[in-house]
């Protein structure tokens, strides 16, 4: 299995972010309006991917930062938001407890059919 990821990992960062990017809001979509199919799992899935895609090079990008010479670093983009954020819950956790992180989806409008 873990041959398996790696290779899926190796094909998916072939691909730049601006390709992946312009297929996001299509997956969005069709994750927003759940259904129980194979094909919302699927694009979950996708969606999920293309954010790791996006995760990745923005985690690079602030690594590869944190190498410039103290006279580029002002050149440089901010610490990504994602990461000011879990530096500061770390922070402000008991020690020895680590916290997750829930992400809240929006209630759909409307009553579900039986």
């Amino acid at each position: 299995m873990q041959r398996v990821l790696e290779k899926m990992a190796n094909k998916l960062n072939a691909y730049d972010e601006a390709s992946l990017m312009r297929m996001w809001q299509h997956y969005a979509e069709i994750v927003h309006e759940f259904e129980p199919t194979r094909r919302w799992e699927e694009a979950a899935i996708v969606l999920c991917m293309i954010q790791a895609v996006r995760f990745k090079n923005q985690l690079f990008n602030h690594n590869l930062a944190l190498t410039a010479l103290p006279g580029d670093i002002g050149d440089m983009p901010p610490l990504p938001d994602f990461l000011r954020k879990s530096r500061a819950r770390a922070e402000a956790a008991p020690a020895g407890k680590s916290r997750a992180t829930v992400l809240t989806f929006p209630q759909k409008t409307g009553r579900v059919e039986d």
